[in-house]
């Protein structure tokens, strides 16, 4: 409870998690409760929408909330569960300080690797002779580094857990190379 852990922070954070779906009075009354507390952080949770557009129009109205007042403005913002490019981006210039999602994982495990030109499926026959093909020119992780697309498509066509593995480190890496550009085009 927020009692407990102001008895004993210990060096850590303790977020509230303002809920309401995209109904604005409920969202409004969670973030007017919550922020009245001495919570060190918001979350953004629960039903954010059906699609982008909704999450797009929530967040435009909301955030500006968490602006009002300087107990309010200081505070980190935290979206749950959100990971998509488009998402993040938006997200970000709305305000959104960290995000967690398992969408980078859950890609890699189904075959699917994040590039700068968009989805890469590692399961397409089309990557069969894919030989010295690096899966995402430009990338400096591990997985781009050593292995090619026609390896990856046979990891992939014979099941073996080190597709998902590197398909999985592969994702992460371009997500924190996402995130590090959006971290140099806020502070230009």
């Amino acid at each position: 409870s927020l009692q407990q852990h102001l008895k004993n922070v210990q060096q850590q954070a303790m977020f509230c998690v303002i809920h309401g779906g995209i109904d604005v009075e409920l969202r409004t009354k969670s973030v007017n409760y919550l922020t009245s507390l001495p919570f060190d952080g918001y979350g953004i949770g629960g039903s954010l929408g059906n699609g982008r557009q909704e999450l797009k129009d929530l967040l435009e109205w909301m955030m500006p909330l968490l602006d009002e007042g300087e107990h309010r403005y200081n505070k980190p913002r935290h979206l749950l569960g959100i990971a998509d490019e488009e998402s993040i981006r938006n997200a970000v210039t709305k305000g959104i300080d960290t995000l967690d999602s398992a969408y980078p994982t859950r890609l890699g495990r189904h075959g699917t690797l994040l590039t700068r030109d968009g989805h890469i499926r590692m399961k397409s026959g089309k990557h069969k002779h894919s030989f010295g093909q690096k899966i995402c020119e430009g990338c400096n992780c591990k997985t781009c580094q050593q292995y090619d697309r026609a390896y990856m498509w046979h990891l992939f066509k014979a099941s073996e857990p080190l597709g998902i593995q590197l398909a999985a480190l592969h994702n992460i890496h371009y997500m924190n190379d996402l995130m590090a550009d959006l971290r140099k085009d806020i502070m230009e």
